[in-house]
């Protein structure tokens, strides 16, 4: 089990943003590296924080085989490493922050 940051479009999942608006977003503005379709790392204080664009349906569950293809998202999550401390998270936070307002997205911390 890990830990992560979920954001997301509003409660039932409806809104949703085009792939490459995702990605232009975290490669040119909070300078992520795009590891696949979706898929984002960037290495934090000495650890990998990966962020993955995700289709849902209407209550927020998922399956997937694989992310090619996928052109529009209603869920980003931000997973955080096991080797996190408070500085890290607050960096991660502060990335969810960010994402959430350019968005205008809901940020659900997960424990």
């Amino acid at each position: 089990m890990y830990d992560y940051v979920s954001i997301y479009s509003d409660e039932t999942y409806s809104g949703k943003i085009r792939a490459k608006v995702m990605d232009d977003y975290l490669t040119s503005v909070l300078k992520f590296t795009r590891d696949s379709n979706l898929k984002f790392s960037k290495e934090i204080r000495g650890e990998v924080v990966t962020v993955t664009g995700i289709p849902t349906d209407s209550q927020g569950s998922y399956a997937f085989d694989s992310l090619e293809g996928i052109e529009e998202i209603n869920l980003i999550e931000i997973d955080i490493p096991m080797n996190s401390n408070y500085e890290l998270e607050q960096e991660i936070l502060a990335i969810a922050n960010a994402i959430a307002r350019q968005f205008s997205w809901t940020i659900d911390l997960r424990e």
